[in-house]
């Protein structure tokens, strides 16, 4: 009874994990980047994102405000242009906002591993932790 016991709460574990990751929803999620293609964002120059619920991505890439748009089909993900106001900062933070944009656009599946976003690419990958409010 006690290993039949084990057995059902191992069971019952795994399928709510499975049905937490296959039912969470991008839209309406904010997340603020933690690494990018191996490295971290400065420190004094964070990188955030947004989806909305209308099929758009929005945040700031470290120097510059972003947005496009996006499609999001089960773990498929495809950024469209993406546009950036156009304020200029130190060469470092440029640099870091150039290398993240081009990835964000390359971004072409999404998965959840824990509780950080992955988004991976042919170059690399993008890991995010969840925030509670909007991407500023």
């Amino acid at each position: 009874m006690k290993h039949l016991f084990s057995l059902l709460l191992i069971t019952s574990t795994a399928l709510a994990m499975e049905t937490n990751s296959t039912s969470f929803s991008l839209p309406g999620s904010a997340w603020q980047v933690a690494t990018f293609a191996g490295q971290s964002p400065l420190a004094d120059h964070p990188i955030t994102f947004e989806f909305d619920t209308e099929g758009n991505i929005a945040g700031h890439a470290s120097c510059n405000r972003f947005g496009g748009s996006c499609q999001i089909e089960g773990d498929k993900i495809k950024v469209g242009r993406l546009r950036s106001t156009r304020r200029a900062c130190e060469p470092d933070v440029m640099e870091q906002e150039y290398k993240f944009l081009a990835l964000l656009g390359a971004a072409a599946t999404w998965s959840l591993d824990g509780d950080k976003l992955v988004l991976t690419t042919p170059d690399g990958e993008i890991r995010a932790e969840r925030q509670s409010g909007s991407a500023d």
